[in-house]
């Protein structure tokens, strides 16, 4: 990792908002909390989404962390309880229902809706597009509500693969880019650093740092969560796996190949803050800072560590003033 991470020094207070918010919110009713497993005030303060956040926008001010704070909360909920809950009943017709009635709370205006929400993601769009919105043009908008569909398209597909995994690598690694989570992330950041102009966009160099800061946090995710993937059932979604089944090689082999894989695309981005237009140089880095934020959260949080999950991060010192303790470790990690 050529990139050096920063800590948010609101990431305390992101941390309380995200608990009571997502509690405001219905995540934390029984009903979720008992599927799966991992998604529960406990489970959620080990995870420590927040400090993804805070170590992924480290320049943004409060109020604008606890925003896109919220906005990963509610996808990672998302992300976790949409396949499982609708996988366990083989309902695909009801996912595809619900992400069509989610898309209505987006409303490109930015206004609200007579809608009343029925869950805690419905809520959670509801409670945030609003503000979101506001201060957006309408083309971001249009960008920020493709990203979202895209991303609960990529729910979707995966329901639909999880049983049937795909087999071939190329194909895999172009449905994490459309459909993976990364692309809503790198259009929110514009939320709080000013929007890229239409043109600045367009750039060839630009899209393909997007990609590769994309591909690069998903490969690393991948080979970082195999074990976790395995333990639910899910690992045929992973790039591990996936290399592993189609090139029959053993796990070591097929870690070695998505990390020579990793490898490369943080390569391709550590060489696109030269390549793209000036205008853009700010965001590029900002990717790159986001990138190692990234390794550190995975290595801090006990989401992918099922032994840390009761002995580490759970365990680590939390609440107000415990952000030096973090920030050190990230020093002597970076």
């Amino acid at each position: 990792m050529p990139f050096k991470s920063r800590l948010n020094p609101h990431v305390d207070q992101a941390r309380a908002h995200a608990a009571q918010w997502a509690r405001q919110m219905g995540m934390f009713d029984e009903e979720y909390a008992q599927w799966p497993q991992r998604w529960s005030e406990e489970k959620f303060a080990g995870a420590d989404f927040p400090l993804f956040i805070a170590l992924t926008h480290p320049d943004a001010d409060a109020r604008e962390l606890d925003l896109v704070t919220d906005w990963h909360v509610a996808l990672w909920f998302v992300d976790d309880l949409f396949l499982p809950l609708y996988r366990r009943d083989h309902d695909h017709e009801s996912a595809a229902a619900q992400v069509e009635r989610l898309m209505l709370f987006l409303p490109l205006d930015g206004l609200p809706r007579p809608l009343e929400p029925g869950n805690p993601v419905e809520r959670a769009f509801a409670d945030l597009w609003t503000g979101t919105a506001a201060t957006m043009s309408p083309l971001w908008r249009r960008r920020f509500v493709a990203s979202v569909r895209r991303f609960l398209d990529g729910v979707l597909w995966e329901l639909e693969h999880v049983d049937h995994a795909v087999t071939d690598l190329i194909e895999y690694l172009g449905a994490r880019r459309d459909f993976g989570g990364l692309q809503f992330t790198a259009v929110l950041m514009e939320h709080a650093m000013g929007e890229l102009r239409p043109d600045v966009l367009r750039h060839r160099e630009l899209r393909t740092a997007v990609d590769a800061f994309v591909d690069a946090i998903s490969l690393h995710n991948d080979i970082v969560s195999y074990d976790r993937e395995v333990e639910e059932g899910t690992v045929g979604n992973n790039g591990v796996e996936v290399a592993r089944q189609a090139l029959s090689l053993n796990r070591r082999d097929a870690t070695a190949l998505v990390d020579g894989l990793l490898t490369a695309r943080v390569d391709t981005l550590t060489q696109s803050s030269e390549v793209v237009p000036p205008e853009a140089t700010r965001f590029v880095e900002s990717l790159q800072e986001a990138l190692a934020g990234s390794y550190l959260w995975h290595e801090l949080t006990s989401r992918f560590d099922q032994a840390r999950a009761t002995a580490g991060t759970v365990g680590k010192p939390r609440g107000l003033g415990t952000s030096a303790a973090y920030a050190f470790c990230g020093a002597l990690r970076n």
